[in-house]
């Protein structure tokens, strides 16, 4: 009788650890959920849990589970009820279409937007390019947008390999908006470039303070009688080095020694919270841009942070995400080391664009997937 009772004790006391993990992990929700409104420059711990907010859900889905299972109903429904209540959210993680979207109408439109990582620059050979920017430049022919951005372009090497000439051959896209980073006065050869089917009537560059590395290009586009404002951006990134990368892949082995783990654990966070507060501040500014176009807006780019995020949440404002509207399942676009996110978009003005389809290409030949929606100008009542 002894032992029973003993058992009975043990019990209350496992439920009772389960729940207050689940409590912390409803809290830790709830604070990911409401940090696409908290500025990060503001409060960062927020921009955390926004970056783990899918993990929490699963989380949240266990736990409901479990309560199921041994019968606690009442328990379960607080894991339930912040579900439910952040189901909106969850929807710029996974998408539950089966269709294959309208076919475009005569106005219709291809807008992809890829981070290319420099055509794959790194692993060229005497000039010759890659068999990764090869496979890009057949990816683009076989796609055939009619607005094409790309983030981390690179305009070749030593004038023997001209990517803009190869772009234009493999896609027709003759009109072309290219600018550089410009570092100590002089220009980088690699920047961000938007390719169009259609004339350019104007072009400008978003800047950032302190950053020159990262900017926005707005191409205005005249497609028939109306004009298209189209931005493609590029915000900061977290900047991993590759011992960064090695160390998060690979935690497990890191955790033998203490110091070393304390301390390459602080510089990832670090590095984290500097990313936050980078692109809160880039992306206030990217959305001022957007609300003061004339012209109805696409937004394309890599945002270098996530669907839950105050950045998302700030630059999406009042347009409709494609993804949202025709992508089918979880669509992650970083192709890199690290566990995947989406965190290229592209995004349109919900009134005078609709979104036929939407899809994400999951071809490695970049360490992000290009995307690719087929949207359709409504045009103005006459």
């Amino acid at each position: 009788m002894t032992a029973v009772k003993k058992g009975r004790r043990k019990f209350p006391l496992i439920k009772g650890l389960f729940f207050t993990a689940n409590l912390i992990v409803v809290v830790l929700f709830a604070m990911g959920y409401v940090a696409a409104f908290i500025p990060p420059d503001r409060n960062w711990i927020f921009a955390f849990a926004g970056l783990a907010f899918p993990y929490l859900a699963l989380a949240n889905i266990a736990f409901a589970i479990f309560w199921l299972i041994t019968g606690k109903k009442y328990i379960a429904l607080l894991s339930i009820t912040v579900l439910i209540i952040s189901w909106s959210r969850l929807g710029g993680y996974y998408r539950f279409h089966t269709g294959h979207g309208q076919p475009a109408d005569s106005t219709g439109l291809i807008v992809m937007s890829y981070n290319v990582r420099l055509f794959d620059l790194y692993n060229w050979n005497k000039n010759k390019i890659s068999e990764n920017a090869s496979g890009l430049f057949q990816l683009l022919a076989e796609h055939k947008p009619d607005l094409l951005c790309i983030q981390e372009y690179h305009a070749g090497r030593s004038g023997k390999v001209d990517i803009c000439d190869s772009i234009i051959k493999y896609t027709g896209l003759k009109h072309k908006y290219i600018a550089y980073v410009s570092m100590e006065g002089k220009d980088k050869p690699y920047g961000i470039a938007t390719f169009s089917r259609w004339p350019l009537t104007g072009t400008g560059i978003v800047s950032f303070d302190d950053n020159p590395i990262n900017f926005c290009l707005y191409s205005d586009i005249l497609i028939g009688k109306d004009t298209v404002r189209l931005f493609n951006v590029h915000l900061e990134s977290i900047k991993f080095s590759r011992e960064d990368y090695l160390f998060v892949t690979d935690l497990r082995n890191n955790q033998e020694d203490q110091d070393v783990f304390t301390e390459n654990s602080l510089k990832i966070l670090q590095k984290l919270k500097r990313a936050f507060i980078s692109r809160a501040r880039q992306s206030r500014k990217l959305s001022e841009k957007i609300n003061q176009s004339p012209y109805p807006v696409i937004v394309c780019g890599d945002f270098n942070d996530t669907p839950s995020s105050y950045t998302y949440h700030k630059i999406t404002g009042k347009l409709n995400d494609a993804f949202r509207s025709k992508g089918r399942g979880f669509s992650q676009t970083y192709a890199g080391a690290l566990p995947s996110f989406r965190i290229d978009y592209i995004l349109h003005d919900k009134n005078r664009f609709t979104t036929n389809s939407f899809s994400r290409i999951r071809e490695p030949l970049s360490d992000h997937y290009p995307v690719v929606a087929n949207l359709s100008l409504v045009l103005k009542d006459k």
